[in-house]
């Protein structure tokens, strides 16, 4: 969509153009099939510079990533360490393919969600960095596992991570020290604190040559400021 309303909006034949600093974009096509990357996003996004270059839109025109999230449910509630870590790796690939294509940024849509991904009143419950389970905390007495605002149950069937003992989960990466605390920390925190902690406010991207790889890798090289 965003090539398609930037040739709508932003060229100077139009007089909203003057009024517009910036376009967001969400990394899906729309519908819950979740076009996450390569097929669909990354096109999109070398599309909509070459088409703000071709109109000449101003260079401080800003291009955002301003929402993304997988979907359903999360890795925590599924069980499986395969799955997060997958989920993780598809975060990151499409952090750095949308740099690497212009964006100036990229905005952590969920920070935070419940066991399933909630609360969320449509019911689409969708994954997150990091999981709040207050009942899992060291001393927790009484806490609900759902609280009253989570108004869709568990349309996914079991929460397989609350069947987990407290060991299984830190021997499959979600750390002990935080889940006494209530709060689960996924692969995906991660893959995000690794880009933010190294691509800093300021930093550019810049042409990179991999050479001599064993095996198929992405890059994206910046310069920081």
């Amino acid at each position: 969509h965003a090539p398609n309303w930037a040739k709508t909006i932003l060229p100077e034949k139009n007089p909203a153009h003057e009024f517009v600093d910036g376009t967001a974009v969400h990394w899906y096509a729309g519908g819950m099939d979740r076009l996450l990357d390569g097929a669909v996003g990354s096109p999109n996004m070398h599309r909509l510079q070459s088409d703000l270059t071709n109109m000449k839109v101003k260079e401080d025109h800003i291009v955002l990533g301003s929402e993304a999230c997988h979907c359903p449910s999360t890795g925590y509630a599924g069980g499986d360490l395969t799955v997060a870590f997958a989920r993780a790796q598809r975060y990151a690939h499409t952090i750095l393919a949308d740099l690497s294509a212009g964006s100036n940024g990229w905005v952590e849509w969920n920070l935070i969600l419940d066991a399933i991904g909630g609360p969320n009143h449509l019911g689409n419950e969708c994954d997150a960095p990091l999981l709040a389970v207050p009942y899992r905390a060291k001393g927790a007495d009484g806490v609900p596992k759902q609280e009253w605002f989570e108004k869709v149950g568990y349309p996914f069937g079991t929460v397989h991570g609350d069947q987990r003992t407290r060991e299984e989960l830190h021997a499959l990466g979600v750390p002990a020290e935080y889940l006494d605390l209530g709060i689960v920390v996924q692969p995906m925190y991660y893959f995000m604190g690794h880009i933010s902690r190294h691509v800093r406010p300021g930093s550019r991207v810049v042409n990179g040559l991999v050479d001599g790889s064993a095996h198929t890798s992405q890059t994206t090289t910046g310069q920081t400021p």
